[in-house]
């Protein structure tokens, strides 16, 4: 049977559905400094998919935070991050214990450049749509070719780092 409930107030929620041994996690709003790990750590579960798509910001504090709820929870989970906008990505790829080593990537977003019509639009992938570190050929409505607007070797750096382990 599911269960369903919140964690949270203010700047950051987080909905959780439970099914048997696994949850959805579903994060909306800002991870910082009032984000408690210790607390969201008190659920126990095998298996986590973690939702990033509404996280707006995260900062130092949050970051730390994040470290404690990923030490509360172990290294015997399994963690599924899904939705994760470039904010979560780029902690990724710069703060070592952030992607655990029983953590992957499945959906991210990545940011493109539309020339034609002079707007970022930023794009869902499957960490399978990086082929050799490059970004996949993505097109405006128009069918104009979208220019990923990043350094590939670095942005996709997250993919190896999972793959590393």
């Amino acid at each position: 049977m599911a269960e369903s409930f919140s964690f949270g107030e203010g700047k950051l929620k987080v909905d959780v559905m439970a099914e048997g041994e696994q949850a959805k996690l579903v994060f909306k709003g800002v991870i910082d400094e009032d984000f408690s790990g210790e607390k969201l750590g008190s659920l126990k579960f095998k298996k986590y998919l973690i939702d990033f798509d509404k996280v707006s910001l995260i900062n130092s504090c949050g970051i730390r935070e994040w470290i404690i709820y990923l030490e509360t929870i172990g290294k015997s989970v399994s963690l599924v991050y899904v939705n994760c906008p470039a904010v979560i990505i780029n902690q990724m790829n710069i703060v070592a214990g952030f992607l655990t080593s029983n953590a992957s990537v499945e959906t991210f977003y990545a940011p493109y450049y539309d020339e034609e019509n002079d707007e970022e639009v930023v794009k869902l992938l499957k960490v399978s749509d990086v082929q050799d570190g490059k970004a996949p050929v993505m097109k405006n409505s128009d069918g104009d070719e979208l220019e990923f607007d990043g350094i590939e070797k670095q942005y996709f750096n997250f993919i190896k780092l999972q793959g590393s382990k």
